[in-house]
């Protein structure tokens, strides 16, 4: 889901009231009644179509990543859109899954070609004393060994651990939650090789490390981090190095209000008291059509390329659409370069 990403703990009132006044001047501009919703199917089929996307940039490669595919995706299913977490939730599978902020989950082949499986709409499993609040999934993690994966629920501040089965496992509201937005708390999580968790908060630049499963009592520390360009963080993907790459979204003008990127960050030396540096790797609007991309996941290649898939929140609004993108990143390693490049910034007093 889009929230305003505002940052209580930068010095100031500046750039809060830049993203305010940018906010309602994209409001003004846009035609009345576009944010009219889409009228909700009620229906539970699982068809879901899928079209190539047409209107593409001319740009098919930047900065190392190529565009490989752009699909639409559609489904009369009442379950269907709003998608704000992705998994490809075992190596050498063509499955993607997808997670919505209204508590849904997608299961759909890759549509490159690899695998034509049946798609499958239906809601999250059990989420036990959370079943009567709001089912706001933002983010997702998993553990390749095992099969299991966790869904941070943004309203309740909550993560529960499912089994491979989808089996509610663990459920926790970590107390360094507690006083989070409800609409602006875990927006981003990942699992790091190492077993450690990071996650980032939505309504400020600070983020979280947990020394292991946040759905168990594990000590944790918090870090800042400061991103490029205004943008605000709405997703991570593990590379198999541990370093993260970062979805990035800001408010724009045009037409979806949205404008996306990837940057790339580094936690594995990441200690309590220090920052977290950041360097973005791609406009992503020079690749893609325009939307709000809230869901990235990866799949390493063997011969050492990164698949990247990203999804779209539409919002359940009129103008926006369901958007599947596949990337290719050919060269991760170089960037490792960039690691002993980046100063890092002393510990805080």
């Amino acid at each position: 889901m889009f929230a305003p990403h505002a940052d209580s703990r930068l010095t100031g009132g500046r750039i809060r009231a830049k993203r305010l006044l940018a906010a309602l001047a994209l409001a003004l501009s846009l035609a009345p009644g576009t944010f009219i919703r889409t009228e909700l199917p009620q229906n539970f089929d699982d068809n879901l179509y899928v079209e190539a996307v047409s209107d593409l940039p001319e740009t098919v490669s930047a900065n190392g990543f190529r565009r490989e595919g752009v699909w639409h995706l559609t489904s009369p299913n009442i379950e269907f859109g709003g998608y704000s977490a992705l998994l490809v939730p075992g190596a050498g599978k063509a499955d993607l899954w997808a997670f919505s902020d209204r508590g849904s989950r997608l299961i759909l082949s890759a549509p490159d070609g690899q695998s034509r499986q049946t798609p499958r709409l239906s809601r999250v499993g059990n989420r036990g004393r959370l079943r009567g609040t709001i089912p706001d999934i933002e983010a997702a993690a998993h553990d390749e060994s095992t099969g299991s994966y966790w869904l941070a629920f943004e309203n309740s501040n909550a993560i529960i651990r499912y089994s491979v089965a989808s089996e509610l496992e663990a459920l926790r509201e970590p107390p360094e939650w507690r006083d989070w937005p409800a609409n602006s708390g875990a927006e981003a999580m990942e699992r790091l090789p190492d077993g450690r968790f990071i996650v980032l908060q939505e309504a400020s630049n600070t983020g979280l490390v947990f020394d292991g499963d946040p759905t168990g009592d594990v000590a944790s520390f918090e870090f800042r981090y400061e991103l490029p360009g205004d943008y605000a963080a709405t997703d991570l993907a593990t590379l198999p190095d541990g370093r993260v790459l970062i979805l990035l979204r800001r408010l724009a003008f045009g037409y979806p209000p949205f404008t996306a990127a990837l940057a790339i960050g580094d936690p594995r030396d990441l200690a309590a008291g220090h920052d977290l540096p950041i360097s973005m790797l791609v406009n992503l609007d020079t690749l893609l059509p325009r939307e709000n991309y809230e869901g990235l996941a990866i799949a390493p290649q063997d011969d050492g390329a990164i698949v990247l898939w990203i999804i779209a929140d539409d919002n359940r609004a009129s103008f926006q659409r369901t958007l599947l993108a596949k990337l290719v990143w050919a060269a991760p390693d170089a960037h490792e370069k960039a690691r002993e490049e980046i100063p890092r910034a002393p510990s805080n007093p």
